[in-house]
């Protein structure tokens, strides 16, 4: 857990779903899954557990993911990835820890 630390929503769930429902657009949206923040902001705002969700509209499919650093000061963010329907990966990991350079 580091001091400075915090868990960012990048995703573009929240607003695709906006924009959807106001041109009335069907779509639906599901929990694949919860991960943890590590930040102590996100001890202190109680917001420590964060929904991974999946939009499907149309023919596209959004993912989210949880990005973390090996570098334990670096935010977590949340970010989302558009497919088509038919090449949305079999093994979508709900979260991911990248390398620093």
């Amino acid at each position: 857990m580091s001091w400075d630390k915090n868990t960012i929503r990048a995703s573009e769930i929240d607003t695709t779903m906006k924009v959807l429902t106001e041109l009335k657009v069907e779509h639906s949206i599901e929990t694949i899954g919860e991960v943890t923040g590590y930040g102590l902001n996100d001890n202190y705002a109680k917001t420590d557990k964060h929904l991974i969700r999946k939009l499907t509209y149309k023919n596209f499919v959004v993912l989210e993911q949880m990005r973390r650093e090996k570098d334990c000061d670096s935010n977590d963010v949340i970010i989302s990835k558009k497919f088509n329907k038919n090449k949305v990966p079999k093994n979508w990991k709900i979260e991911k820890t990248i390398k620093n350079d």
